[in-house]
């Protein structure tokens, strides 16, 4: 008797102990220790319901099993075998995670190489007079091989480096020629150059980029200032990044004589004003700073998913008859990132007013709006996303029409409208013959509506 009461005693005690556990670490009693706020910062990464379920029905199981009859051969044999199976699929989940993070490089690797790359096996080294063939690809490697960094506000950044053709400063400019000292000297006219990927001149050297001959035609004038040119352009940035970072200049300290705004091609890629890594921070945040909901798995499941939507989206597209170009051609999304582009520049004009900062919008040319593709090496790739702004300028083109934008206002969109020659080093990069070109209307325009201190 004494034997046997032992086992029911010891399987009581454990039933006990563990309904107790589940009781313990339920949120009812938490709340009574610690406080409403840590115990939901909790519940993000942990299931808390689950747990306690889990242990509640762990103290009843041990309630119906029979000690007696539980050998410890048994026992060895059962923690084996639930040992193996364990390992098991941990290694199996692990070798699954690693392919398919393997496949998701090999294709992210793939895209870039069709998208930049794949044209290079064509003779482009008439774009770069002054470069070989190694040199290009040096280049390339210099643009493309730098990921960003985290900045508050704007979200990221260019990364800074030192390299032979790309040198990014660690206070978020690009490098050109004749670089003016920072922090930008007051006694200079200093002018800082807002844009994206296109005016920081991905694809070309530091000193072909639209800063950098910009530079070049204000050094070679007899001004009554020394005039130095600061290149922001970033990539992916549109107007209300820019917005953002020209504010935090300011608030910084940092106030140009002049600021320059160079856009139209990424506010039509952003149309819904979501930055490049918007998706990321919100699953980030959505899950508390952990990564384990986006395992290459977890994510792979959620790609079936919105991959099925999306091709529900597709086959109503194609039975409603609409081409895929057509999609672009969405009127109130047009509109919409025109207005947000006024906006922007309003709110830029009044906090150059504020600041005695005179400040100054182009217009930029795309490839897609008035340029003869058939100079363009990549046209036949397609242009994907980026067909947004060939509705999105037809639309601009109207809207400047019948609005005066102001006398600070320049539309360089049509330049190219006559140039029979390649422009583009990429999808939609500048050479560096149009980077020039396109500095020079700048600075003519500068010196026409008298923004610098000319003798």
């Amino acid at each position: 008797m004494k034997s046997s009461s032992n086992p029911n005693k010891i399987k009581i005690v454990m039933g006990l102990f563990f309904i107790l556990l589940g009781i313990l670490t339920s949120k009812f009693v938490l709340e009574k220790f610690i406080s409403p706020y840590a115990i939901i910062e909790l519940s993000f990464r942990l299931p808390i319901g689950l747990i306690n379920i889990g242990f509640v029905l762990l103290g009843l199981l041990c309630f119906f099993l029979d000690f007696e009859k539980i050998s410890l051969k048994k026992t060895i044999d059962f923690y084996k075998y639930i040992s193996i199976t364990i390992v098991s699929a941990v290694i199996l989940f692990i070798v699954l995670n690693v392919g398919l993070y393997a496949i998701t490089l090999f294709k992210d690797a793939a895209y870039y190489r069709d998208q930049i790359f794949l044209g290079y096996k064509q003779r482009l080294e008439p774009l770069y007079s002054n470069l070989e063939k190694n040199e290009i690809s040096k280049l390339l490697y210099e643009t493309w091989s730098r990921p960003y960094i985290y900045e508050p506000y704007t979200q990221f950044k260019e990364r800074p480096v030192m390299g032979h053709y790309v040198n990014v400063s660690e206070n978020g400019f690009r490098l050109i020629k004749n670089q003016g000292p920072w922090p930008p000297n007051p006694s200079n006219f200093n002018v800082f150059l807002f844009g994206g990927s296109t005016t920081f001149g991905y694809g070309v050297s530091d000193g072909e980029t639209i800063a950098s001959s910009l530079q070049e035609l204000c050094s070679n004038q007899n001004l009554r200032k020394k005039i130095f040119i600061y290149n922001f352009g970033r990539g992916h940035y549109f107007s209300s990044q820019e917005r953002i970072l020209f504010e935090k200049l300011i608030t910084s300290g940092f106030i140009p004589n002049l600021a320059i705004f160079i856009d139209g091609l990424n506010d039509f890629y952003y149309y819904s004003d979501e930055p490049l890594f918007t998706q990321n921070l919100k699953r980030f945040i959505e899950d508390k700073g952990t990564n384990l909901l986006n395992l290459p798995l977890l994510s792979a499941v959620k790609n079936v998913k919105k991959a099925r939507e999306s091709e529900e989206i597709l086959k109503g597209v194609k039975k409603s008859g609409n081409s895929e170009e057509d999609e672009y051609n969405n009127i109130p999304q047009i509109k919409t990132v025109v207005e947000r582009y006024i906006k922007n520049k309003t709110i830029i004009e009044l906090i150059g007013k504020n600041f005695n900062v005179e400040t100054v919008f182009i217009w930029q040319p795309v490839p897609t709006y008035k340029y003869d593709l058939k100079y363009h090496i990549f046209a036949g790739k397609g242009f994907g996303r980026f067909l947004s702004s060939k509705y999105g300028y037809k639309f601009m083109e109207e809207y400047v029409k019948k609005h005066n934008l102001g006398a600070h206002f320049l539309w360089l969109a049509d330049i190219q409208q006559d140039m029979k020659k390649p422009l583009y080093i990429d999808i939609d990069h500048y050479s560096p013959d149009m980077s020039s070109e396109i500095a020079k209307y700048i600075y003519n325009f500068l010196i026409s509506r008298k923004l610098f201190y000319v003798k």
